[in-house]
């Protein structure tokens, strides 16, 4: 009887090293698994920045641009309201 103890105890400790064995394979391969895609996370990330930074600087001189075209109407249209005031022209 304590031959038959010894030897399930013999095959349960092989059992254990084996599935121990594929244990650590299995936690490397989640393991580098996981490195990659996180890997493709930060470039993809740093790829968005890049683009969200140009579209942010298009934004500014988009708005630059608009705001130039607003001062330049705003100060052609207070010159010919002073034109209008000053020089009133009498219908005829």
């Amino acid at each position: 009887m304590v031959d038959v103890v010894a030897v399930v105890s013999i095959i349960s400790s092989v059992f254990s090293i084996i599935l121990a064995v594929y244990a650590i394979q299995f936690s490397r391969r989640v393991e580098e698994r996981l490195k990659n895609n996180f890997l493709i996370l930060k470039e993809t990330m740093e790829q968005n920045k890049i683009q969200a930074e140009t579209c942010l600087s298009n934004i500014d001189q988009e708005a630059k641009a608009i705001k130039k075209t607003v001062d330049e109407s705003h100060e052609k249209l207070h010159e010919t309201l002073k034109d209008i005031k000053f020089n009133p022209q009498t219908p005829e």
